[in-house]
């Protein structure tokens, strides 16, 4: 029996964040008699499964590391000493995180640190690595609102430096945002060559302390195929020259989403890149799934083989109106980050005039940030956003292999789409985020866009559900809770748009117009599940008819 204290002085996501996270006192669960018994139960074992399920995962992968074990840990003990790096790059959504976490899924007992770069002012891939239970807190280290390759390089040495003088890991990743230059970012382990007495140096350098193995690249087949002729006609400063920059400056190039391409299509993409990078190695994936031995102490990293000229951004003048606030003792006018609040949600976008990183001055690519504390409605979404302006695909779902006439209706279903969404939002290469859903209220969708496809998963529930949020330690509390907002918590919609040109105010109508309204807000959680469902409940029922199908099946068999 909840008892009166507890009853009047915390939310309801309490009960919930502690009934989810008990185990079942006997075999048969927990068995509730009230009018919704059924669902109850079923709502609460599949909470217990979900806790569980990091677990059996672990356990899992442990035993497929003890079948196939990679030997990483003796290899590298053949180093010189200096913590050895991997840099993943590739451009915006061709799989880097999702390499990066299987990575960590399959590292056997090495201790890596990881540094996690996005050129967006909210890091959503950092985020998604939090929220599993692969690595610790102090593992990872965020970078955002900048590119590790210019505006934030000596933040990044000076990172590096830190966790390598701890001794306390074997390994270090760093996924570079998409649109980072894998040169660029090379040169920061070039030894310095200045005519001086090196002696003379207070401090180690980079180069002392760490060393970098392997530079992949992670190239998105399907994508690489739709721009495969500018990608030929190769002028400096368009988004073709970059993509080409990241294939040929790379010892280990990853063909990623071959699902999404014919046989025929992926020899040619295999034929090119082998054309524009001859000594790399060049291996074929899906979901960004490889052999972890072949992007990790690999020792191919060879600084002849790359252009290490640090490139400098080129200082403009202000304009006359930027020149005059700062007269005022203002901050320029033109470099000013801009809030547009519609009444139901926020747009914060960056300078008018950003050329603070390399990657605004030579391709003139931005961000913006789209905001809401109300849920979308799922079948606005679904149908005047997520179908009208992409494909949508389940990673895991369409792993099979598909005929090439599949693969070609896809395509030209995208093609379509790249026509209406360019229309209406400008040149959107990559959009990633967090979706609070009404018929999905306790789960956090995560939002996936590359290209012409688009995914949405439900990994895990928010933090107002997690039970150290209201038993843990102050210092615990207070991490759950950052980004509580009223009696929500954390639920929230949250995506990063990156792009050339964005429209960012039909993108915004557009986002807006799928939101519940202020009449279904008002209706609350119970009126939505009743209107719109709930993906516990529905899946609740599912298995429950499933359930009764095997135990009939059962009975005629004894029979």
């Amino acid at each position: 029996v909840v008892t009166h204290g507890c009853r009047d002085s915390l939310l309801p996501g309490f009960w919930k964040a502690f009934l989810y996270s008990r185990k079942p006192s006997h075999q048969g669960g927990l068995r509730l008699q009230t009018s919704h018994s059924v669902s109850m139960r079923r709502e609460l074992k599949r909470g217990r499964i979900q806790s569980n399920m990091v677990v059996v995962k672990k356990k899992i992968a442990k035993v497929k590391r003890d079948e196939a074990p990679h030997g990483l840990g003796e290899k590298l003990a053949g180093g010189d000493g200096r913590l050895p790096i991997s840099t993943l790059c590739g451009f915006l959504g061709a799989g880097k995180t999702s390499l990066l976490k299987h990575i960590l899924e399959n590292k056997e007992n090495l201790k890596v640190a990881v540094i996690v770069n996005d050129m967006a002012e909210l890091n959503i891939d950092k985020s998604l690595i939090d929220q599993t239970d692969l690595v610790q807190s102090d593992e990872v280290i965020s970078m955002q609102n900048g590119c590790i390759c210019c505006t934030l390089k000596s933040d990044i040495a000076d990172q590096i430096i830190k966790m390598a003088k701890m001794k306390t890991f074997d390994y270090m990743i760093i996924e570079a945002s998409g649109v980072s230059e894998p040169a660029q970012l090379a040169s920061l382990f070039d030894e310095c060559t200045d005519e001086h007495d090196h002696a003379e140096h207070k401090e180690e350098s980079l180069h002392d302390v760490a060393r970098l193995d392997t530079c992949v690249t992670v190239v998105d087949c399907a994508d690489f195929f739709i721009n495969l002729e500018s990608t030929t006609a190769r002028t400096s400063q368009t988004i073709a020259a970059l993509m080409v920059e990241q294939i040929e400056n790379a010892n280990v190039l990853v063909l990623n989403k071959t699902d999404l391409v014919s046989k025929e299509q992926l020899a040619t993409v295999r034929g090119h890149v082998s054309s524009l990078n001859t000594k790399a190695t060049v291996i074929a994936a899906q979901n960004s799934r490889v052999s972890i031995a072949q992007v990790m102490g690999t020792f191919a990293f060879k600084p002849e083989n790359f252009d290490l000229t640090p490139q400098e951004l080129i200082k403009e003048d202000e304009p006359a109106c930027c020149v005059a606030s700062v007269a005022r003792g203002e901050t320029p006018c033109c470099r000013r980050k801009r809030t547009v609040d519609s009444g139901m949600s926020q747009v914060m976008l960056g300078p008018k005039q950003n050329t603070d990183t390399r990657h605004a001055q030579r391709f003139g690519v931005n961000s913006l940030l789209y905001r809401a504390r109300r849920p979308f409605h799922p079948e606005r979404f679904h149908e005047n956003f997520v179908t009208k302006y992409f494909v949508l695909v389940d990673p895991e779902a369409d792993s099979s292999e598909k005929s090439d006439e599949d693969i070609q209706q896809r395509q030209e279903d995208g093609g379509a789409r790249r026509v209406i969404r360019t229309q209406d939002f400008g040149s959107l290469f990559r959009s990633k985020g967090f979706l609070w859903m009404a018929n999905s209220h306790d789960k956090i969708g995560v939002l996936g866009h590359a290209g012409n496809t688009i995914s949405i998963a439900l990994p895990t529930t928010w933090a107002v559900l997690h039970p150290m949020a209201y038993l843990g330690s102050a210092e615990e509390k207070e991490k759950l809770r950052r980004d509580w907002d009223g009696p929500f918590g954390d639920r929230r919609i949250e995506l990063v748009f990156i792009g050339v040109n964005l429209k960012h105010t039909k993108l915004q109508q557009v986002l807006d117009s799928c939101l519940v309204s202020d009449e279904e807000f008002e209706l609350g959680v119970d009126g939505w599940k009743a209107i719109f469902g709930d993906v516990y409940l529905d899946e609740d029922d599912e298995d429950e008819d499933d359930e009764e199908s095997e135990e009939g099946e059962e009975e005629k068999g004894s029979e």
